[in-house]
């Protein structure tokens, strides 16, 4: 009798052992690079932070480019996956993600978007073959490109005067930071030329490369695009003009001010490239209730400002984007550029895999 009441306390006790030793729920998160407050630099780690509250692990795996992430994706499962509009537009074309179910995000709704956000959004989705960007993805940050310029070396009058042409002064050789980007690299020419960055003509995009080419010979441009985070803030330094995505102008800005150094933000009236990352779910998720909890809780008025402040985007969560633009906000003195509103020709890169293709090569073609 002794030996199995023995034998059941062991089991009992076994029992209990394996049960606090069973491995925890995971969320594998796919996003960019430095993309996430998970530094604890201002007392906050989202990742740990939603890991205690769930009791869970999250695995995050980086990719550097819309393209890589949608090859990938192809062949690996991931819960949640963070892409731009076009790359959104592609997997829901390609059937690889779920539509979103917005009863299961808690305390969000659609009409608590940043307004300026859902009035790009409206827009997207209601112009020609419109895509409706909210059916398959949350909100995650948006942005728009621009003209991060020395401002002891480049007037707001010389940007007014030559617009996104400003990239082919003379005056700037072998000072000019191109982000090494098909897309925004042909969108500042296509602009400039007055057709839409989402055009379907190869005689324009053959002129745009015409223009890359007078510019490339003119200025004799740098090709760059994360190492322009720790250059541009430098007060000495050979960059006079860096094409750049204005969440990442605001945070060299930051730098610089501290460095007695002023620089600062223009986009030009001809147009440029809003764009607007999401939460996806992709069909072959493993938990996909939990990505749901993690989409709720990066909605979280506290837990968007901290993300913001840290990653130096335009929140998508209202009542967080009107503080951080506030009087008392992080990014008052940034409002005109953390405030993002959709201009008449500004427009948002629609997915079309042969124009994407005949860019690209003749991107490759531009820096050989």
């Amino acid at each position: 009798m002794k030996k199995k009441l023995l034998t059941l306390a062991t089991c009992a006790l076994l029992g209990v052992t394996l049960a606090g030793c069973q491995e925890k729920e995971t969320l594998v998160l796919y996003n960019w690079g430095e993309y996430i407050d998970n530094s604890s630099l201002y007392g906050v780690n989202l990742i740990k932070k939603f890991e205690k509250e769930y009791n869970c692990r999250v695995k995050t795996p980086y990719f550097d480019s819309n393209e890589a992430a949608i090859t990938s994706m192809e062949t690996e499962s991931y819960d949640i996956v963070i892409p731009s509009e076009y790359a959104i537009e592609q997997l829901a074309m390609n059937n690889m993600i779920e539509e979103i179910d917005w009863s299961k995000i808690e305390g969000f709704t659609k009409d608590d978007i940043t307004t300026p956000l859902k009035q790009i959004l409206n827009e997207l989705a209601e112009g020609p073959n419109g895509f409706d960007f909210l059916k398959y993805s949350v909100p995650y940050f948006f942005s728009k490109v621009g003209i991060c310029y020395n401002t002891e070396r480049v007037s707001e009058e010389e940007l007014e005067t030559y617009g996104w042409d400003v990239f082919r002064q003379p005056s700037h050789k072998n000072r000019v930071a191109y982000y090494d980007s098909s897309r925004d690299g042909f969108m500042v020419a296509l602009k400039q030329l007055g057709y839409s960055m989402n055009t379907t003509s190869t005689k324009q995009v053959d002129e745009a490369f015409d223009w890359l080419t007078s510019m490339k010979k003119t200025v004799n441009p740098s090709f760059k695009t994360d190492e322009l985070l720790s250059e541009v803030p430098e007060k000495h330094n050979n960059i006079d003009l860096a094409l750049m995505y204005a969440g990442d102008v605001i945070y060299c800005m930051m730098l610089a001010e501290q460095k007695g150094y002023e620089i600062d933000f223009y986009a030009p009236t001809s147009g440029t490239n809003i764009f607007a990352d999401g939460m996806v779910i992709p069909k072959n998720a493993k938990n996909k209730e939990l990505a749901y909890k993690f989409i709720s809780f990066m909605c979280e008025e506290e837990n968007a400002m901290a993300n913001s402040e840290y990653v130096g985007y335009s929140c998508p969560v209202n009542s967080a984007y009107l503080k951080l633009i506030s009087e008392d906000g992080y990014y008052y003195d940034y409002k005109e550029i953390y405030d993002v509103q959709i201009r008449e020709n500004d427009e948002f890169f629609r997915f079309n895999e042969d124009m994407k293709i005949y860019m690209n090569d003749k991107w490759l073609s531009l820096k050989a």
